[in-house]
């Protein structure tokens, strides 16, 4: 294990058993170098660890004490947590975000209070097109809808028609559970192809493209859930190849690319350079907060007009208190900030997670893990067997099997294992895994 996780892991244990108590001062961070023998910075890394998690706080020219009360930091720590996906509370930036809200009201003052666009509010929408193009997402303003949220795109986008006039929704398996659970509500016509770990079977691909009359395909190419991969270059540039070939629409639910850390990977999007058969989709709670609800449509042209329209029909338009604080949450610079620290904080949960796997898959043929071409907090293990949740969370480790992501009939269900590490910090993946793999 890193110095700097053990030397956090120990300083945690003995908050938790009140060494220090409620707001104690902690020893210097020279005192703390000298008794557990690490380097200033190591010792600084540690210390930011425990303040991220608000267990800690420092005091400028003072020094750190202690904030949570022991009692709560043990029920926290009752689980291991490799179940829940959405960000973890203690990082939600609430003052900076209060900040912005404040700031919202007193610039637009009765606007937020009105009915707004269905577009969007005019500020984001020419934030957001900037901000995309780090992302290599090049596009305009009239072709950008704020919704609320992904989920709202594509309910809209599921009844909307389409210029290929087909009907048939394509889904990967497995894939998000919540889309699989509304097209079966909504008793939509759906289709399926496997996604695996290698990527998709393009000419299998190919053959549904040809004979499904299909009117979009709905996928994650960049960190998959819930199996955390990504597609290769070659196979993103296959796909757009065969949405021009077929006339069938590509919806990329992009919901995981504020943690990109190769600057080399790009999405689907900028492979279709005329801007002709690919839509857009980008959430902001899993860098934020879920409660937002503010995502991002990037359409082609056609289908601009007929995606507002039913979009009205929605909710008229998305919350415009949010849409004007994350506007000024963008141009403060407190976003790219947040993101910064969440992207890091997220790559060594990530790097910490992928290299435990490796060590402990190498001693456990029955336990199948593929290396990621990029770790990310999100990634699956295929078991022989059901995976034994209740097991599990009997001995305190709450895991989710991949059951839900499949569809009733798909006939190749395979026994994936979820391993989601948004809501496990740094000090407890290495022993939560193995604990895990001692009941596998």
């Amino acid at each position: 294990m890193y110095k700097y996780l053990e030397l956090a892991g120990l300083l945690e244990q003995m908050i938790e058993n009140a060494n220090y108590p409620q707001g104690a001062k902690l020893p210097s961070i020279r005192s703390l170098c000298q008794k557990y023998g690490a380097h200033k910075s190591t010792t600084i890394k540690a210390l930011e660890i425990l303040v991220n998690k608000n267990l800690i706080y420092v005091v400028p020219q003072s020094g750190y004490y202690v904030l949570a009360k022991p009692d709560k930091v043990q029920g926290q720590h009752n689980h291991i947590d490799f179940a829940t996906s959405s960000p973890n509370p203690s990082l939600f930036p609430y003052q900076d975000f209060q900040l912005c809200i404040n700031q919202a009201i007193q610039k637009y003052q009765a606007e937020l209070f009105l009915y707004g666009t269905a577009r969007g509010l005019r500020g984001l929408i020419d934030v957001s097109v900037k901000s995309l193009m780090k992302d290599q997402v090049f596009t305009t303003g009239k072709n950008l809808v704020i919704t609320s949220g992904v989920q709202q795109a594509l309910s809209i986008l599921v009844d909307m028609p389409l210029p290929n006039q087909n009907d048939t929704i394509l889904v990967e398996q497995p894939t998000y559970h919540l889309f699989l659970d509304q097209l079966q509500a909504l008793g939509k016509q759906v289709t399926f192809i496997e996604r695996t770990h290698e990527g998709l079977d393009l000419d299998r691909l190919e053959k549904i493209f040809a004979t499904g009359r299909i009117k979009f395909f709905y996928t994650m190419p960049r960190f998959h859930n819930p199996l955390g991969s990504s597609l290769t270059d070659s196979q993103k540039k296959s796909l757009v190849d065969l949405a021009y070939k077929y006339q069938v629409y590509i919806v990329e639910d992009d919901f995981l690319s504020d943690y990109e850390t190769n600057p080399k990977t790009d999405p689907l999007f900028s492979y279709d350079s005329q801007r002709k058969y690919l839509i857009y989709l980008k959430s902001y709670s899993k860098i934020i907060f879920p409660g937002l609800r503010v995502g991002i449509t990037v359409l082609p042209d056609d289908l601009v007009d007929t995606f507002i329209e039913r979009k009205v029909y929605a909710d008229i338009d998305s919350s415009m208190i949010s849409q004007a604080a994350l506007e000024i949450y963008h141009r403060s610079g407190m976003f790219r900030q947040h993101a910064q620290k969440m992207k890091g904080l997220y790559k060594e949960r990530a790097d910490i997670l992928h290299i435990t796997l490796e060590e402990l898959t190498e001693k456990t043929p029955y336990i199948r893990y593929t290396k990621p071409s990029s770790n990310t907090v999100l990634t699956c293990l295929e078991l022989d067997h059901p995976a034994p949740v209740s097991r599990l969370k009997d001995n305190k480790i709450l895991i989710m099997s991949t059951a839900e992501n499949y569809a009733l009939h798909f006939p190749k269900k395979r026994h994936y294992l979820r391993l989601n590490v948004t809501n496990t910090d740094q000090t407890r993946i290495q022993l939560g895994l193995q604990r895990l793999f001692t009941f596998l």
